[in-house]
């Protein structure tokens, strides 16, 4: 069995006409024929009924052309792989992601860029939010892996939305709201909160706390009784029942839930976050731009 014979199958399989194959493959229709019928008896089964006008596959030859195809996928992959190789192309990538967001995608993305660029060695930093942009900003890191409120500030960095995530309370049970199904971050005026602290390093302390902002919208400033840039003693926190908080849908998701709290989704458009991939324009790095190549190429983006 040859790769040739799988490509003139899986070609002929999607005609259904063994002459259009031949043409797509610039060889006569006799000559796939042919590579079909070996490829039958390697197996020891018919792949196509053949009929006086029309060819249908059988099937064992629906089920092989799923197999063919996975086939070939990983033979042009391995290919790839060993060209890249081979032509000595190295370098390295500091990739920072924020505190919470380790139930994402973020892990995929890294096994896929490895898997595309397998000579490329990358470090992965786990940081508060604020810190990631003073990081990239400084070039301390190529790129962050980040989420964007409506008012961060950015400065000059440029950015790419990789994914949308809902914004939660996060509720002891005894609450008086912790039944509902979602509410609105106005009815939560009068609880006390703890909320995320966005940075640990005084390389952070000349940004603005926005955090009020996004509650002032709401109509109401939030009292705040603790914060903390640790979503698990945030949690805890809040587990005591002295306080609320509000985080992120994947921060939720990577925290083992418990009989202690209570997730509630936020209502209100205003009430999404975006997740993003921040870089410095002027960072030349070149494995940065296979990473974002990549980035901008995967399907779930939205």
């Amino acid at each position: 069995m040859t790769t040739n014979q799988l490509k003139y199958f899986v070609t002929a399989a999607e005609y259904l006409n063994f002459t259009k194959a031949g043409q797509a493959h610039y060889i006569s229709q006799t000559a796939i024929t042919q590579h079909i019928h070996a490829l039958e008896e390697q197996l020891g089964v018919e792949l196509f009924i053949r009929e006086k006008r029309n060819i249908r596959l059988t099937p064992a030859g629906e089920v092989f052309l799923k197999e063919a195809k996975s086939i070939l996928a990983r033979t042009n992959a391995a290919v790839d792989k060993v060209k890249k190789a081979a032509s000595g192309f190295s370098g390295s990538i500091n990739i920072g992601y924020v505190k919470g967001q380790e139930n994402t995608s973020i892990g995929t993305l890294m096994k896929n860029f490895y898997q595309q660029y397998p000579t490329v060695s990358f470090q992965l930093f786990r940081e508060s939010h604020l810190d990631l942009i003073s990081y990239v900003d400084r070039g301390i890191l190529d790129v962050a892996i980040n989420i964007c409120y409506a008012n961060t500030e950015l400065h000059d960095l440029q950015s790419i939305c990789i994914d949308k995530q809902r914004l939660y309370a996060v509720l002891y049970p005894s609450h008086p709201y912790a039944q509902l199904s979602s509410i609105r971050r106005y009815d939560l005026r009068k609880d006390d909160f703890f909320l995320t602290k966005y940075f640990e390093t005084n390389s952070a302390k000349d940004y603005e706390n926005f955090i009020p902002d996004k509650f002032a919208e709401a109509g109401f400033i939030p009292h705040v009784i603790g914060v903390s840039s640790d979503i698990e003693t945030l949690m805890i926190l809040v587990a005591t029942g002295l306080g609320i908080t509000i985080l992120p849908e994947a921060a939720i998701k990577y925290v083992k839930q418990s009989n202690e709290l209570v997730f509630i989704p936020l209502e209100g458009e205003s009430e999404i976050i975006d997740v993003v991939a921040l870089w410095k324009g002027s960072n030349s790095n070149p494995v940065l731009q296979l990473f974002l190549e990549m980035l901008k190429s995967a399907p779930d983006i939205p």
